[in-house]
Formats: C-alpha cells, sequence, structure tokens
C-alpha cells in the first residue's frame, strides 16, 4: 500500500466515524433541528477542547512527575494510575467539554428545549473524539482506529449526550447548578473508571473499558429516550398557555408556540404564561420543566417520518457498518412506541452489542493464557463466521416483527431470509478477509456498503410504512 494512500485511508477512519455519529446526533432531533452552523460550531468546539485538557493533562503528570504511569505497564505504586486516570484525564477533558458547552452553547437562543441539550452536547463529544483520533489512529495505524471505534469513539459521544442531558435539565431547572455539578460528576466517574482501565492494561481491563463503553451508551440513549418524549410532548400538546405583556393578556400558545417565540428571542425562560385550564400563572422554565412528560402517556403518538435511504447508507458507510445499533434500536423502539410490543430495545440492543464484541475478547485472553500471540486459521474462521451469524441471528428476529407490520398495508415489501442471508454474506466476507492483502481498507468498505445496500432495501419499505402510518394517525 503506497504511503499516500494509507494515509488517506487513516484520515478516512479517523474522521468519518466521529462526523457520522455526529450527523446521527443531529438527526435525533426530530421536530425542530438546530441550525446547521451552530451544529457545525458545536463540533469544532469539541475538537478545540481536546487541546487545553491535554496540556492540561501533561502538566499534571510533570507537576507530580508521574511521567511513567503512561509509558510503563508495571508502574508503581497503582494508585498513581488511579488518580492520573480521574482527575489528571477524565476530570481535564470532560471539565473542557462542559465549560465550552456552558460559554458558548447554553445561553444560545437556539437552545430552547432540553433536548437540545442531548444535541449540542453529544456532538461536542463527537468533535472531541474525532481530533482526538487524529492524535491516535495517524500514528498508531488501522487497528487503533478500528478499536477506537467501539471505544473511545461511543465513550465520548455518549457521555456528551450524558452531559447535555443535564444541561438541558438545568437550562429549565429552578436549581440549575444542582443539575450541572451532578452531570459533570456523572461522565468524570464513567470516564475514570474506563481510563484506569486503559492505563493498568491487566488481564480484565478490555471487561472494564467494554463495560464502561456499554453502561455509557445506555445511560445515554436512556438520557435521549426520556428528553424525545419531553420534545414530543412540546411538539403535539394540546394544552393552552396565554402569553402576559406587560400585564395585559396578549396571545393563547401551545408548547411549541412558546419553544418557536424562545428560538426567535421574542420570548424569555422568565417571562410568565397562565395555564389556560387552571387559571395558575407559571414562567416558561417552570412550563418546561421535566413535568411536562407527565402528558406522554395520554398522548395520541404520532409514528416517526422513518429516515432517507440516502441518509441510511451515507450514515452506514462512514460508520463502518456501526450504525447498524442505532437503526436496530431505532426500529425497536418505533414499533414498541407504536404498536405496544413488550421489548425493552435498549437492552436488546445492549445485547446484541455485547454478543458481537465480547466473544473477540474471550478468545484472546484464552491464547494469551496459553501463551499463543495468533489466532489459529481454523479456530480464527469459525469464530468471525460465529461474529457474523451472532448479528445476523438478531436482524432476522427484528425482521420479522417489522414484516408482521408491514404487510398488513404493504404488498410486495423484502424478503426476510433473504436480506438476512445477504447481511451475513457480505459482513462474514469482510470478517474472513486477510488484513495484509493490498488495499484491504477498501475491501472492507465496499463490503459495508453492499451490508447497508441490503438493509436500505428495508428501510425503504419502513419509509413507505411510516409515511401511510402518518397518513392515518397525524391527519
Amino acid at each position: 500500500m503506497s504511503g499516500g494512500f494509507e494515509t488517506l485511508s487513516l484520515l478516512y477512519l479517523a474522521l468519518a466515524p466521529g462526523i457520522a455519529l455526529a450527523v446521527y446526533i443531529y438527526y435525533s432531533d426530530k421536530w425542530e433541528p438546530e441550525p446547521k452552523a451552530l451544529v457545525i460550531q458545536s463540533f469544532l468546539l469539541g475538537g478545540l477542547a481536546c487541546f487545553p485538557s491535554y496540556f492540561y493533562e501533561d502538566a499534571f503528570l510533570k507537576f507530580l512527575d508521574w511521567e511513567g504511569v503512561v509509558v510503563s505497564r508495571d508502574y508503581s505504586p497503582w494508585w498513581h494510575k488511579a488518580v492520573y486516570a480521574f482527575f489528571g484525564v477524565a476530570l481535564a477533558e470532560e471539565f473542557c467539554k462542559f465549560l465550552f458547552l456552558k460559554a458558548f452553547i447554553y445561553d444560545k437562543r437556539d437552545f430552547s428545549e432540553p433536548f437540545d441539550g442531548i444535541v449540542y452536547g453529544g456532538i461536542v463529544g463527537c468533535g472531541f473524539a474525532t481530533v482526538e483520533n487524529l492524535f491516535y489512529v495517524l500514528p498508531l495505524g488501522q487497528e487503533t482506529g478500528i478499536i477506537r471505534i467501539l471505544t473511545a469513539l461511543p465513550g465520548h459521544a455518549f457521555e456528551g449526550m450524558i452531559l447535555g442531558y443535564f444541561m438541558g435539565r438545568a437550562k429549565f431547572s429552578p436549581a440549575p447548578e444542582k443539575e450541572l455539578v451532578k452531570g459533570l460528576a456523572v461522565v468524570v466517574t464513567l470516564h475514570g473508571i474506563y481510563d484506569t482501565a486503559v492505563l493498568s492494561a491487566g488481564e480484565w481491563s478490555f471487561a472494564i473499558i467494554f463495560a464502561m463503553v456499554f453502561l455509557g451508551l445506555y445511560l445515554g440513549l436512556k438520557a435521549k429516550q426520556e428528553l424525545e418524549k419531553h420534545s414530543e410532548v412540546i411538539e403535539y400538546s394540546t394544552e393552552e398557555y396565554i402569553f402576559i405583556k406587560k400585564g395585559r393578556k396578549m396571545r393563547t400558545l401551545v408548547l411549541r408556540n412558546i419553544r418557536n417565540l424562545l428560538s426567535n428571542g421574542k420570548l424569555n425562560l422568565n417571562d410568565a404564561l397562565i395555564v389556560k385550564k387552571t387559571g395558575k400563572t407559571k414562567t416558561v422554565k417552570e412550563i418546561f420543566s421535566s413535568g411536562v412528560v407527565s402528558q406522554y402517556a395520554g398522548m395520541v403518538k404520532c409514528p416517526t417520518r422513518g429516515l432517507l435511504v440516502r441518509d441510511f447508507l451515507i450514515l452506514y458507510g462512514l460508520t463502518f457498518g456501526f450504525y447498524f445499533y442505532f437503526w436496530f434500536l431505532s426500529n425497536y423502539r418505533n414499533f414498541r412506541n407504536y404498536k405496544r410490543i413488550k421489548i425493552n430495545p435498549e437492552w436488546i440492543t445492549l445485547g446484541l452489542f455485547i454478543a458481537a464484541v465480547i466473544p473477540y475478547f474471550v478468545y484472546g485472553v484464552f491464547l494469551g493464557n496459553f501463551g499463543k500471540t495468533a489466532f489459529d486459521p481454523w479456530v480464527k474462521t469459525c469464530l468471525d463466521l460465529t461474529m457474523a451469524a451472532i448479528p445476523s441471528s438478531f436482524l432476522f428476529f427484528q425482521l420479522r416483527i417489522i414484516k408482521r407490520f408491514l404487510k398488513r398495508k404493504l404488498k410486495g415489501t423484502f424478503n426476510v431470509s433473504l436480506v438476512v442471508a445477504g447481511f451475513f454474506l457480505f459482513n462474514a466476507i469482510a470478517k474472513l478477509l486477510p488484513p495484509g492483502i493490498s488495499h484491504y481498507l477498501i475491501f472492507v468498505m465496499v463490503l459495508v456498503v453492499y451490508e447497508g445496500i441490503v438493509l436500505a432495501l428495508v428501510q425503504r419499505d419502513l419509509n413507505r410504512y411510516w409515511l401511510q402510518e402518518r397518513g392515518d394517525t397525524c391527519s
């Protein structure tokens, strides 16, 4: 592989996943997409936050004369690594992200509802992870890039979403300081445990690393789900409020109108409104507090708009197929919410992620215990085929649920067996390719795109189905 081509491949591997995950987070805001200029600014701010945090990390080590913590696996005493992980790395990185969010985004009028915190926090996290990727992937290569797609990238992005969740609550809370401190404490704890495991490099460090990644994913997705409900209530609530200006009743508003007036600067958080139903006077901040979610259970749910096939393919390709997990989660959530299926999408998706990652770690430990450094070819082949079969099996059961609903309204939809067989074929070939072959990364990318095309057939039919459902439910 030529040097120039290899550098371009590594740049793609370092930049594309973080950008794609940021695009996914941006499109999570279904009802009032944030201004693209502010979203791009958030991404760049996340990247800039790398530099002061790295300066602090280096100064922390030099001040305490602990440089060996990073370079030596057998460094002693062990607690130096934990102190550096929590107070030298986790606190520095998360506090810098927090400061950039607080200083440049938090007070913007476009931050007009709690869910906006999820968007801006997540995108700041993606920007940080993307710039950090450049520092690691370019000098250390392809394997480091792939490992970071599974660990550091989702770690930063979903810790950003968790921090954004608390910032979204804080902006519309009577006690914002409490929410801000709580959010910072949660993300520093997750990040600190993760970095302690990374620095320890022990036999079971990978188990702790992935446990923290899974926990961050779970908490981030739960936070996103809670504020998605809040956002949907704002969009569809019919409860009316009377706007008061200079002691006079001006006009009647619903929550959606209030949010839009906040975005336009025509209302502020401390303006008083009268709840038409009860006659009580409340500020905008009080109305938009988390209690508004109580309306969600009684609302008529409006089905999703789906996802453009073009956008699906872009996200799938740029994340090397990692978007499969989010697509999987989104479909289960949509059918759970609108068809009242008794499933837990978060746990099922985390189960899929764990099943698709942990066997490699277990097998690696097994090899290490027997003094081996490479996979036996036949055992490696069986493992790769098994790892391709696991997501294919999960996909099969999900598609059966989807198909059951689609066939009631649509004709000529996808064939479950053919979709699963195609997905398994391309996934297995990508895993079986020897990394040493010329243009390996290009072949993997092509196979991932073909994988995405197979699933895009399902997305196309889902879009048709949701369009018809919206016509029946929300017309």
